[in-house]
């Protein structure tokens, strides 16, 4: 099993114009969440052991990095998100390794949270949250 550096982790999203899906601007932190909830189905032949069956399946996706109020070529920069997230317009994402060659996951969702802040003395960052809707793709 090849190890790799968390830096190579990054979530790629479409334009609202359409295209091809371009890594967030500055960011430091990506996650990706995928669930599935179950269904009791214990009963009296059980024998006193609780049985279960897979249910709906979802996922989320959450980034984080530093807030720069100009567009950097090449990125989705935070305006987009707030631009998709506004006119509630689906994104598509890619969540997986930078190179070409590597590990993806990508599906679809709706940009839930946006969150821009500034502390005194400190970088300006900004975070946000994405509800996956539909199926995801592993590659």
């Amino acid at each position: 099993m090849a190890i790799f550096n968390g830096t190579d982790l990054i979530l790629k999203c479409s334009p609202s114009s359409g295209g091809a899906a371009t890594k967030l601007m500055h960011s430091q932190n990506v996650s990706l969440s995928a669930n599935v909830d179950t269904i009791d189905i214990t009963n009296k032949d059980s024998l006193g052991n609780r049985t279960l069956l897979g249910g709906t399946k979802s996922f989320s996706l959450s980034a984080d990095g530093l807030m720069d109020f100009e567009a950097v070529a090449g990125d989705t920069d935070v305006q987009e998100l707030f631009t998709q997230m506004l006119d509630r317009t689906a994104v598509t994402f890619v969540f997986g390794l930078a190179s070409a060659a590597g590990y993806t996951v990508t599906g679809s969702g709706f940009i839930t949270s946006l969150e821009i802040s500034g502390g005194t003395e400190d970088a300006p960052t900004y975070s946000c949250s994405i509800e996956g809707s539909g199926a995801l793709t592993v590659s």
